[in-house]
């Protein structure tokens, strides 16, 4: 890469995060950015016939058509209230244990967070509830603040994970197996966050010296609500068993086949999708059928549309760095450099950290995926590990401050919590994500082992 060639490339990096500053949406701005990389590069015909081309050749494969499927099929799941009905047999469940409404909420957030890929829309949508319920047991809205953003990234893992499949299609690495591959951190990081519950909660509670108290404290909620020994709170009424029994059923349709290699990944999808529809409508009255369907579809054309415009974006970011030579210069002065592998990977993982400060999940995978993978396979290390790795350590960086995107979406939806509550509320499930990560440093079999062992393509 010449001097000339790193001149424009630090054009279009500065470009496309001054962009971000004046909130164009992310897509659009890698796609500006990128346009004017190539007019700089190349020549104005060059730079139109990218931005014609690019994103043609972008979307238009048939791996992608699992993204849609999924998103149809989580938000036909949500609509037909699957999420509520898992939140409230947690709530039920857990409310005898310490801090049992927040480990409910762990819980509901865990399987909306999976039936929809999203850890933004996860935020967003059980904030109020989650939160609501939690204060109103007698803990904090701290805590409550860190169990709903946290909780929020279990998507990203969890399959049918949305981010799962965009590193599979960049990387060209099996989606089938990176879907089973995120089963056992998905699992391994919500009861690492449990853990951190219960140890903060007893922790608080053997600290205040006395059960019940109520003597206030700096977070302006209810006091020391935190500890609490408050009774457990009532569950809901009645209980939807029926709604958690579907929940599992489109995960076994869904996930189950590609375990078995039954059906290839978009296969699964369908049959997800086909399955959540079915049960959208034994779950909703005949007249209502056709406006439940007519609105989750015209959701689910929103968040694919802004899916596949972010990859576009993305695609076109790419082919810029690849064009000015910085992918393979990146890749070649690393791999030469000699350096000892796992200090590469945590190298490689930090740089994750401050993305998170000005992109979602999807973008920095969109973006770092393409750079990281290269450098790190060269080393040695499995492909479906380090996928796994990078989108564990990317969804982290949304709650990272100083600039956590899902601590924004909480204080926005939760406006008494107050941002610093909120960024201190996610500190322990911060340190609970460092511990899996080094666990799964230390044990790769907790990624590899299902794999390994399912027929999944």
């Amino acid at each position: 890469m010449t001097a000339t060639t790193g001149v424009v490339l630090a054009v279009v990096i500065l470009l496309f995060f001054g962009l971000l500053a004046i909130r164009l949406h992310v897509g659009l701005s890698l796609m500006a950015s990128a346009f004017v990389g190539v007019l700089l590069l190349r020549s104005t015909g060059a730079g139109v016939s990218t931005v014609a081309n690019q994103p043609f050749s972008t979307a238009a494969s048939y791996s992608l058509t699992i993204i849609p499927l999924f998103i149809v099929m989580g938000i036909f799941a949500v609509r037909a209230g699957l999420a509520q009905a898992g939140f409230d047999l947690a709530s039920v469940a857990l409310r005898r244990l310490p801090g049992g409404p927040a480990l409910a909420s762990l819980a509901g957030s865990g399987m909306f967070a999976a039936v929809t890929g999203s850890s933004v829309a996860t935020v967003a949508t059980m904030a109020r509830v989650s939160t609501d319920a939690i204060v109103r047991a007698g803990y904090s809205i701290r805590l409550a603040a860190g169990v709903v953003c946290a909780g929020g990234t279990l998507g990203v893992l969890i399959p049918p994970s949305i981010v799962l499949v965009l590193y599979g299609v960049v990387t060209e690495e099996s989606i089938g197996q990176l879907l089973i591959a995120g089963i056992g951190p998905g699992l391994v990081t919500i009861a690492a966050y449990a853990v951190a519950i219960v140890a903060l909660v007893t922790w608080q509670r053997r600290r205040a010296g006395r059960v019940g108290a109520r003597t206030g404290d700096d977070d302006g909620t209810a006091g020391s609500a935190d500890i609490a020994d408050v009774d457990a709170p009532e569950g809901p009424g009645r209980l939807d068993i029926s709604g958690f029994l579907y929940l599992a059923v489109i995960f076994i349709v869904s996930i189950g086949t590609i375990y078995l290699g039954l059906a290839t990944p978009t296969e699964a999808a369908s049959f997800g999708a086909f399955a959540a529809l079915i049960i959208l409508l034994l779950r909703t009255r005949p007249p209502a059928w056709l406006h439940e369907i007519k609105e989750a579809l015209t959701e689910a054309i929103g968040l694919t549309a802004m899916t596949f415009l972010l990859m576009v974006g993305a695609g076109v970011f790419t082919y810029v760095l690849a064009l000015s030579g910085a992918s393979s210069s990146l890749v070649g002065a690393v791999t030469d450099a000699n350096l000892p592998p796992y200090l590469v990977l945590v190298l490689c993982l930090i740089i994750l950290l401050p993305l998170g400060m000005f992109l979602d999940g999807i973008s920095m995978i969109l973006i770092a995926a393409p750079l990281l993978h290269p450098i790190l396979v060269g080393y040695g290390f499995d492909g479906i590990w380090i996928g796994v790795l990078i989108v564990k350590v990317a969804e982290m960086a949304l709650i990272t401050p100083p600039v956590g995107m899902n601590a924004f979406v909480y204080s926005g939806a939760v406006r008494e919590a107050g941002l610093g509550r909120v960024f201190r509320g996610v500190v322990p499930f911060i340190v609970a994500d460092l511990v899996v990560v080094a666990m799964l440093i230390a044990f790769p079999a907790i990624v590899t082992f299902l794999p390994s062992l399912s027929a999944a393509q």
